[in-house]
C-alpha cells in the first residue's frame, strides 16, 4: 500500500505572515535542538491555534439574517446562528466548518435547506470567528457539536466540512449526537500525517514533534489513534454521504477512501477539479448533499461522480 500524500498544513504564507512564518521557522529548528521543552510547548501552542479570517461579505449578509445564539462549552462559549422557522417538529441540520473557517463558510447550503423544510443551525467553533478561546482541536469542536445541537433540542442531520467532519464522526462514535444522516465533505482521516507534515514545514524535530504528540494527547485525555476516521468509522452506522474531491490538496482523497472502506451505510461520492473549498459552493454537491439528507430522492452510487 502506497504512503498516502500528507495534506497541506498551511496556505503559502505572504507579506508580514511571511515573516512571521519565516521566525517561526527559524526559532523552533534552534529551540528543537538547544532547548526541546521550550519547541515542545511552542510548537503545541502553534499546532492548536487556529487562523481567524474576516468574514465576506457574503457571509456577513447571513449573519445578518440569521438569530444570534450563545452555547456554553468548557471553559467558554460558542456563538452560534438560526435560519428558518423552529417550528416544533421541523427538522434541522448543523453545519459545521472545518479548521480556520467559520460557521457560514457552509451558507451555500442555508438556501436550499431551507427550502427543503429545514432549520438550520450553524456554529464558530471554539477560538474561531466570535467564539472565545484560544486553543482548538478535534475534540473541542466535537464538544462543541454535541452542545449546539442539545441546545436546540436536537438535530436530525448534519453537513460537515473537513475537521468538522472528523468531528462529527468523533461525536457519533462516542454517542453524543443522533441524527437521522450525514454529510461530510473533505474530512481527514487522521491526524499523524499531518503532524509530521506541520513538523517538517516549521523545521521541527521529530523527537519534538512526538513529545508534542504525547502532550497534546495527555491534554486531550485521547490518544490520537483514538481519533483515527476510519476507526470512528467503525463504531456506528449511521447513514452517510461521504464527499471528497480527487484532486483536494490539503486532504488527500485516500482519507475519504479510507472512511467509506469502515463506515457502514457510508456512500462515497466523489468530484474533479474543486478542491478543498470550492467544493463547499459546488451546485451539483449542494443538490446531492440536501437530496441526500431529505431523503427522498436517490443517492448517488459508490463512485458516481458529481
Amino acid at each position: 500500500m502506497s504512503t498516502p500524500r500528507p495534506p497541506r498544513a498551511v496556505p503559502k504564507p505572504e507579506g508580514a505572515a511571511a515573516l512571521l512564518f519565516a521566525a517561526h521557522r527559524f526559532g523552533l529548528g534552534l529551540a528543537s535542538r538547544l532547548a526541546p521543552g521550550l519547541a515542545r510547548r511552542w510548537a503545541a501552542h502553534l499546532f492548536c491555534t487556529p487562523p481567524r479570517h474576516p468574514y465576506p461579505p457574503v457571509e456577513k449578509d447571513w449573519l445578518a439574517r440569521g438569530r444570534r445564539f450563545d452555547v456554553p462549552v468548557r471553559r467558554g462559549r460558542v456563538a452560534a446562528w438560526r435560519w428558518g422557522e423552529s417550528a416544533s417538529g421541523r427538522p434541522r441540520v448543523l453545519l459545521v466548518h472545518g479548521w480556520g473557517g467559520r460557521g457560514t463558510q457552509l451558507w451555500a447550503f442555508i438556501e436550499p435547506l431551507l427550502a427543503a423544510g429545514y432549520e438550520v443551525v450553524a456554529f464558530d467553533a471554539p477560538a474561531h470567528g466570535f467564539s472565545n478561546r484560544r486553543y482548538a482541536s478535534l475534540l473541542h469542536f466535537a464538544q462543541a457539536i454535541q452542545a449546539v445541537a442539545a441546545s436546540v433540542g436536537g438535530v436530525s442531520g448534519v453537513i460537515a466540512h473537513s475537521l468538522g467532519g472528523s468531528a462529527t464522526n468523533f461525536a457519533l462514535a462516542r454517542g453524543w449526537i443522533k441524527v437521522e444522516r450525514v454529510v461530510t465533505i473533505a474530512a481527514p482521516s487522521e491526524l499523524d500525517s499531518y503532524s509530521r507534515h506541520f513538523a517538517r514545514l516549521l523545521n521541527v524535530s521529530d523527537a519534538v514533534r512526538d513529545a508534542m504528540q504525547k502532550h497534546i494527547e495527555r491534554r486531550l485525555g485521547y490518544r490520537w489513534k483514538d481519533l483515527e476516521g476510519a476507526y470512528l468509522a467503525a463504531q456506528h452506522a449511521t447513514p452517510a454521504l461521504i464527499v471528497h474531491d480527487r484532486g483536494d490538496r490539503e486532504v488527500p482523497f485516500s482519507s475519504a477512501e479510507r472512511i467509506a472502506a469502515k463506515w457502514r451505510g457510508a456512500t462515497l461520492l466523489p468530484t474533479e477539479r474543486l478542491g478543498h473549498r470550492r467544493i463547499l459552493r459546488d451546485a451539483g454537491v449542494i443538490v446531492r448533499a440536501v437530496a441526500f439528507l431529505v431523503g427522498g430522492l436517490r443517492a448517488p452510487q459508490s463512485n458516481e461522480k458529481v
